[in-house]
């Protein structure tokens, strides 16, 4: 496991319904400390650049020590520097690279960031600081069904949404586009039953992941 900076508190697992095939990096941040230098120097010139579009420390905070974990963790994988990683960006903005075998995802949100990273399948990751005072059916009128849309609370809003994001992500899909595009359901255990027609997503699949108090997230995943 890559070792983060003081600030950042790293938690590493394979949840059991990837059947061990997908690594979860969960990071906790101390939003009120310096980064670190290590992690300044591991990041692209671009990195460093959109990182300092960022207006608030937190931000920048977030983005620098999350993108230097991620090249450290698939570094390690590769055998290779994690400053020399080139990541190339899909249609909608997903981080690849192309060639290598290794696929991976990012999220990030209030205090926690959340790392996917697997040698087998696309993935797609996204954690939420569950704001209670949100506007649920506002939001819920944009991003749920009509049948999804009965009865939610704010909860019940954020499982669906970060599970939805995660799918759509792992498909490399823009997020707006789809969002009604299918119905999330409570399956077995952590997994989610996901409603759809559309036939060229093949087997995928999305399931709850742990997460801190007062946060939702969920992992998707797409087998060939």
């Amino acid at each position: 496991m890559t070792h983060p900076s003081a600030h950042v508190v790293a938690h590493s697992w394979a949840p059991a319904v990837s059947e061990g095939r997908i690594e979860i990096t969960r990071l906790d941040f101390d939003l009120a400390a310096p980064w670190s230098e290590a992690d300044w120097d591991t990041l692209s010139a671009e990195e460093r650049e959109r990182a300092l579009r960022f207006l608030r420390h937190e931000d920048r905070l977030r983005m620098i020590s999350t993108r230097a974990v991620l090249r450290r963790l698939i570094g390690e994988k590769l055998g290779v520097d994690p400053a020399a990683l080139r990541f190339d960006a899909g249609a909608y903005g997903k981080l690849g690279l192309a060639g290598t075998g290794v696929f991976f995802n990012v999220s990030h949100s209030g205090a926690c960031a959340l790392i996917a990273v697997s040698r087998h399948w696309e993935v797609g990751v996204d954690i939420e600081r569950a704001d209670r005072k949100v506007d649920v059916a506002g939001l819920s009128s944009i991003a749920l069904t009509r049948e999804e849309r009965e009865g939610i609370d704010a909860a019940g809003f954020f499982e669906r949404w970060v599970a939805k994001e995660a799918a759509l992500k792992a498909l490399g899909l823009g997020i707006a586009e789809k969002l009604q595009a299918f119905s999330v359901w409570p399956g077995q255990g952590d997994l989610y039953e996901l409603r759809h027609a559309e036939a060229e997503w093949g087997d995928l699949r999305v399931a709850r992941l742990a997460a801190p108090p007062g946060y939702a997230a969920a992992l998707a995943w797409k087998t060939p």
